[in-house]
């Protein structure tokens, strides 16, 4: 059975399902949502789908034995290809028509169809996206071309307008602590921390371990913790945080002020005397509510909304991350 291992997207499977059991497959769909939700992992089942040789879908079972199947699986079916262009930020002309348009005219060597799947998308440049549009509006016979992008908005809306838009959002809170209580070791507590700074990405949960859980309470006891009298411990809580220009210490960064955010929303909810158990940080209760005790909620819904102007500055704004923190630090030391 295909899309078996796929956690979620039930409309949006059932939906590709009718579609090919009523004969409606479409010449070009446009798969978006956020990164890491499973939109290239149910672009690869389809292909299964599409070219599977059992006539009679499998109700139960780890997938289809068939040899189609087994050959996606691996990444060695010649009618079915992942275009995937890691590292590169501008797709241009030359690399879509050589990569997908190309490989598309050629007839199907062994299943029904030929499937083209272009992650990340939203890289093709706009001449790349122009000299796509023949392709998109006149398509060879028994093809199907996927397109798979977190930036949707960034593609033409020629482009959008030629595929058939499948919509992926991000997974329930409650899903993705299934899921990790499931494959992991973690109490409870700590796969709520880790649901919530996965922000309803599975994938990027399942990357977060005991090591990031360390992180935070170590961080979040320096914050509550800070003296704005002494230069020394707001430069210290800084410099354990990443300011390099690497994709990965962005991303850390990211979940950096993440645990912070979470934590400020922590203390919200202790003044407003919500139920331990709404708390993120369970385990850094007694923290929490002694810092609570020395700041009102405006004055914690101010430091609130400045984490989120930092967070702007520096991902959308370009700022300079030593500067912001710093004077983040000194926010939350008020």
């Amino acid at each position: 059975m295909q899309f078996y291992n796929i956690i979620g997207h039930n409309l949006q499977i059932e939906s590709l399902k009718r579609a090919h059991d009523q004969n409606r497959v479409s010449h070009a769909y446009l798969f978006y949502g956020p990164d890491g939700v499973g939109k290239k992992r149910v672009a690869l089942e389809f292909a299964k789908l599409v070219n599977c040789l059992e006539k009679e879908s499998k109700n139960e079972g780890p997938g289809c034995d068939c040899n189609s199947c087994k050959k996606i699986a691996k990444g060695i079916h010649p009618d079915v290809f992942l275009i995937e262009y890691k590292g590169i930020q501008d797709i241009k002309v030359e690399q879509i028509r050589e990569e997908v348009e190309e490989r598309l005219y050629f007839k199907p060597f062994e299943g029904r169809y030929k499937v083209a799947i272009v992650d990340e998308a939203h890289r093709m440049n706009t001449s790349a996206q122009n000299a796509f549009l023949k392709t998109l509006e006149e398509p060879p016979i028994d093809s199907i071309i996927i397109l798979v992008t977190s930036q949707s908005q960034s593609l033409l809306p020629t482009v959008r307008s030629r595929c058939q838009m499948v919509r992926f959002d991000v997974m329930p809170e409650e899903t993705i602590m299934e899921e990790i209580t499931k494959r992991t070791e973690l109490s409870q507590d700590d796969a709520i921390v880790i649901a919530r700074l996965s922000e309803g990405n599975l994938g990027k949960a399942l990357t977060l371990d005991s090591s990031i859980l360390d992180r935070r309470k170590e961080l979040i006891t320096k914050l509550s913790n800070v003296n704005s009298n002494f230069a020394s411990s707001i430069l210290g809580i800084v410099e354990s945080m990443p300011r390099g220009s690497s994709n990965d210490d962005f991303d850390n960064l990211r979940m950096y002020l993440e645990i912070i955010m979470l934590w400020l929303r922590d203390l919200v909810h202790i003044k407003i005397g919500l139920e331990d158990e709404m708390l993120t940080n369970r385990d850094l209760i007694e923290i929490s509510k002694d810092y609570a005790a020395k700041s009102s909620v405006d004055n914690i819904l101010d430091k609130l909304n400045y984490v989120e102007q930092v967070t702007e500055s520096i991902f959308r704004l370009n700022a300079n991350k030593q500067i912001a923190l710093e004077n983040l630090v000194l926010k939350i030391a008020e």
